[in-house]
């Protein structure tokens, strides 16, 4: 025990002068006035010295230092595998009640001397240890980690883990298992028995896909000792077979990949099943077929080059564009076409508006519905016409005349990204011929390249987009841009760089804004161990967020039945939980009112099965051996696990630890001072009066 204060101890013995100064000012000629006797007026003066001298000395904020022990027993965190793998094995109902019993029985042993932490894992890690064993997924590493964030340092002693080795989440637990620098003992569970087995391991497929696009697939499957036998990989949309493929299994093991190619007919999620038919030797089937989802999307871009006569041009942007999913590329004349533009996203015109009269008639059509234009001028181009469609570059003086320019790349460009290596090409390509003429930029446009005439940078855009009043349109003020895609090929080897800027132009000039003021937003595909999410947004008429609309919505499965929810606010709109459902397609309908206004959206949403678990049904007790000989544990069959015990007693760091650590005590909070200081101001009151002085 220390005494310290937070000002110097060396005003300790000014506190005391000044309980003395204030005594004998108080006291100096009591004994003959108060007729008080010498003896018990300086009695008088010594009570009243020492409680001014005490209460002074709390103003130095005194404190006492003490050295506080403590022992800590040891930490010995227990984990239990919860996955559903464990009951495909060939005794569930011992899994549930002997090994629960005994994991039990050594929680309670190892707690005489242990602060035992127990913890149930699979997908995630969880508090307590729960037999239920529906866990879909089995993430160890995730588990070893948690436990090294909670409880690593010199008190964790070991861990206990029990499991059957097989890990469908995460990275090798090995690694995790090695930070902790404790023994790892590991419990065996499962079956290692290797019986006759046929299963759909994995699935590669595209998420999305354009309606009407042929799409790759891609299955896996797996065999053991069914060497021999014979079956048929089906590939079902729905319970409709598409399309199937003959297998032998002439290994074992046996594993080999099998390719479809599948073409989507029907737009939204689709569903898709992958499944080896079963043999008659085959032990389980829960894992001969997987789901998977594609969404089909009908959403390609129509896109319309329609151009005053046949160019090379022609060729090198439609080349461009149709090698990307999603955009339906249509070239056309002005001679003979008679179309509409309604039914377009995008157009490009080349060398339009010109002599065409009918032709003109369709651009200026085009221009009054707002559908998006790229423009590229040439010797064709009617230039008052141009300008007239305000697309964000005005010719003045032009004549009949043509000048080379080269691209100069504009380094504030920020429209959309260029990379370096598109930037750098740009300005290698050889010029394009512009009409002669004087070219500036309105305000709403900006130049995505400059022309450069000889060794001239000029002002005069060579290449410039425009956004103004919502409709988007780009100008190439020259014709000649296919020696460009053969230059990109001479210099680089591809025409990757030259496709990759027009499927950029392209890509601004098509991209469609939402205009919707309710707005629903969810993943199309939840799996059924996670909750189904919604989020909402709803827009006033200005498209000004709302925050106090009310928002619901109303979910139904395939058997008719409905699931209300409502949305709360959230910080980016509305939200809504629709817990985990069961495994199939739902529907959706969402209503929004506000101020009188009623807004509607649908969709759907599927909710697959999950069968990570089903996929391996052999124990891997290799990894759980490598674990606890690598950490120096040991590894244990469910019956040898009260051994644990034992070794851990005989661990020497597996001791309790004494730790001592400072302590520190205000002395103004100890009463007894309080009380003596009390006593000692009531014997100077209480000698007062006896001898008759207040």
């Amino acid at each position: 025990m220390h005494l310290t204060t937070a000002h110097s101890l060396w005003l300790a013995p000014l506190c005391l002068l000044l309980g003395a100064l204030l005594a004998w000012w108080l006291y100096r000629k009591q004994a003959g006035k108060e007729g008080f006797a010498p003896r018990t007026n300086l009695v008088l003066a010594v009570l009243r010295a020492v409680a001014v001298a005490i209460i002074a000395f709390f103003l130095l904020e005194p404190m006492l230092r003490m050295l506080v022990r403590e022992v800590r027993k040891p930490v010995v965190a227990l984990l239990h595998d919860g996955s559903a793998s464990l009951m495909l094995g060939a005794d569930t109902a011992a899994m549930r009640t002997v090994h629960a019993e005994r994991l039990q029985e050594l929680e309670s042993a190892l707690g005489e001397r242990f602060v035992v932490r127990a913890f149930t894992y699979g997908e995630a890690l969880a508090e307590g240890l729960v037999f239920a064993q529906e866990a879909a997924a089995t993430n160890m590493s995730q588990a070893l980690r948690e436990v090294h964030d909670r409880l690593s340092g010199p008190d964790l002693a070991a861990v206990i883990i029990d499991g059957d080795g097989i890990v469908n989440r995460g990275r090798d637990p090995r690694f995790d298992a090695d930070r902790l620098q404790v023994p790892v003992f590991t419990i065996a569970l499962g079956d290692t028995t290797v019986r006759p087995d046929l299963a759909v391991k994995a699935v590669d497929h595209n998420r999305i896909c354009f309606l009407g696009n042929e799409f790759p697939v891609r299955a896996r499957i797996a065999a053991r000792n069914l060497k021999g036998q014979r079956t048929r990989v089906l590939l079902k949309r729905g319970t409709e077979v598409i399309v199937s493929q003959e297998l032998v299994i002439d290994a074992d093991p046996y594993l080999r990949e099998v390719a479809f190619s599948v073409k989507a007919n029907a737009a939204g999620t689709q569903r898709y099943t992958v499944e080896a038919v079963a043999v008659k030797e085959e032990a389980s089937v829960i894992n001969n077929a997987q789901d998977f989802y594609i969404e089909v999307l009908d959403a390609r871009q129509k896109v319309l080059i329609l151009a005053a006569a046949p160019h090379p041009d022609l060729g090198a942007m439609r080349t461009a564009l149709s090698g990307v999913e999603g955009y339906a590329v249509e070239l056309a004349y002005a001679s003979d076409f008679n179309g509409a533009p309604a039914g377009y996203d995008l157009i490009v015109l080349h060398q339009l508006p010109g002599a065409n009269a009918a032709a003109n008639a369709f651009v200026e059509s085009a221009k009054a519905k707002g559908i998006p234009m790229l423009h590229v001028l040439g010797s064709g181009t009617r230039m008052d016409a141009y300008n007239a469609l305000l697309a964000g570059v005005r010719v003045s003086d032009s004549r009949p005349a043509i000048t080379d320019a080269q691209a100069v790349a504009a380094k504030d460009f920020a429209t959309f990204n260029l990379e370096a290596d598109l930037v750098q090409a740009i300005e290698r390509y050889p010029p394009l011929q512009v009409p002669f003429g004087q070219y500036s930029l309105s305000r709403s446009a900006a130049a995505l390249a400059w022309q450069r005439v000889g060794l001239v940078r000029t002002e005069a855009p060579l290449i410039a987009v425009s956004q103004q009043d919502g409709q988007r349109s780009a100008t190439i003020c020259g014709e000649g841009i296919w020696r460009w895609r053969l230059a990109d090929h001479q210099l680089h080897g591809t025409h990757d760089r030259f496709d990759r800027l027009i499927r950029k132009l392209a890509q601004f000039l098509s991209l469609k804004a939402d205009k919707k003021r309710f707005r629903i937003d969810h993943a199309p595909v939840v799996p059924a161990n996670e909750q189904v999410q919604f989020t909402a947004e709803v827009y006033n008429a200005a498209y000004e967020a709302v925050p106090d609309a009310e928002v619901a919505i109303t979910l139904k499965d395939e058997e008719g039945r409905d699931y209300p929810f409502a949305f709360n606010p959230a910080s980016n709109g509305y939200s809504a939980s629709a817990g985990m459902l069961p495994v199939g397609r739902y529907t959706w309908k969402a209503e929004a009112q506000y101020k009188g206004e009623r807004m509607t959206a649908q969709g759907e949403v599927h909710v697959r099965t999950v069968t990570l678990e089903q996929v391996t049904t052999v124990a891997d007790h290799a990894l759980l051996a490598d674990i606890a000989a690598r950490t120096g544990g040991e590894f244990l069959a469910p019956a040898e696990m009260d051994r644990i015990p034992e070794a851990l007693s005989a661990d020497n760091r597996a001791a309790s630890r004494s730790y001592t650590q400072p302590r520190f005590t205000d002395l103004i909070e100890m009463r007894w001072i309080f009380f003596a200081v009390l006593l000692l101001l009531a014997a100077e009151w209480t000698l007062r009066r006896r001898s008759g002085a207040y």
